[in-house]
């Protein structure tokens, strides 16, 4: 079926209640699927009553793109998955209200224009989140509203933390004192990292700047500035990123 795709989540609302299943409209589309009521759940469901009533969003998988009913299942659907459809939901619903306020008579073609351009309103938030804010020139906003919007995504976003296991060691008689001046050297704003001993010769470094743009750039800063410390004093150094 034209622009619904087979294994793709969908957020969905239940428009009525059948003997088994339950008539669903699709999410961002005109189009109505079914949920057979051996889709709803992982578990066993007895009564449909007990696990959906009309007006309830649905985070639903697309099982059979049928012309005249596509068919969806919610037990096919992970946690993660859930928990992402529903974040993008909630992102663009508060970005729409956000764009109602500078744009109480042309909101809807405001939100198409980001849409042709973005494929969605968190298509846009998610470029704005990886600090791409030159995507709003192409959209013409307001200034007022350009500036509400990046001001939301840097509320909103998700802030990351980077580990890296460091390895410091030093052959010579000074080498306490020079693991040491390593440890303290003052190489960025120390509010944005911190090292944690582990056991010798093994530390870790956590960095957070804020947001996930500048905690790159300052961790490869830092790993950078800490090479080169460990130059200066001839300490063995080798660094490690921790994938979480």
């Amino acid at each position: 079926m034209e622009g619904l795709k087979e294994g793709k989540i969908y957020l969905c609302t239940v428009k009525k209640l059948l003997q088994h299943g339950v008539i669903v409209s699709i999410s961002d589309t005109n189009i109505d699927g079914f949920i057979h009521i051996s889709e709803l759940s992982k578990r066993w469901v007895k009564d449909i009553k007990d696990v959906a009533k009309e007006g309830d969003k649905l985070v639903c998988k697309l099982i059979k793109a049928d012309e005249q009913s596509p068919e969806l299942s919610i037990k096919r659907v992970t946690d993660n998955e859930r928990k992402q459809i529903l974040k993008e939901w909630s992102i663009e619903g508060r970005i729409t209200k956000l764009l109602s306020g500078f744009y109480p008579k042309d909101l809807n073609s405001v939100k198409k224009t980001i849409i042709d351009k973005y494929g969605s309103l968190y298509g846009m938030y998610e470029l704005l989140a990886e600090g791409k804010e030159n995507s709003l020139e192409p959209l013409k906003l307001k200034k007022e509203a350009a500036d509400a919007l990046l001001d939301f995504v840097e509320k909103t976003k998700k802030k990351i933390t980077i580990k890296t296991e460091l390895e410091v060691m030093s052959l010579d008689g000074y080498g306490v004192d020079k693991i040491k001046e390593f440890l303290t050297a003052p190489y960025i704003n120390k509010k944005e990292y911190s090292i944690k001993y582990i056991k010798a010769p093994h530390y870790m470094l956590l960095v957070n700047a804020g947001d996930t743009k500048k905690t790159l750039t300052q961790n490869r800063k830092l790993i950078d500035a800490m090479q080169k410390k460990s130059d200066e004093l001839g300490l063995e150094f080798k660094y490690k990123e921790i994938k979480e």
